[in-house]
């Protein structure tokens, strides 16, 4: 799964290391992203593509939001589906 979805797996990925804090149901991003910024980051054209995008990820269980920060559940998840 290369494309905008990888794109989006690596944003998410990178935000582990810059502001990831390990909690016990997985690594919360310490820091509020809004779908804008993440489509600027990305090259994903809008908002709500963006938006659709983190849905079906939120579907398959690969993050959660908690007080609007990502609490990623399936880093390997990520990891998988990283653009090359």
């Amino acid at each position: 799964m290369n494309g905008k979805n990888g794109a989006l797996c690596e944003f998410l990925y990178s935000l582990i290391d810059l502001f990831g804090v390990k909690v016990p149901d997985g690594i919360l991003i310490d820091f509020v992203v809004t779908n804008e910024d993440i489509a600027n980051f990305t090259g994903i054209s809008s908002r709500s593509s963006v938006n659709r995008m983190l849905n079906t990820l939120r579907q398959n269980g690969v993050f959660e939001m908690q007080d609007h920060k990502f609490l990623i559940k399936n880093v390997s998840y990520l990891l998988d589906n990283i653009a090359n």
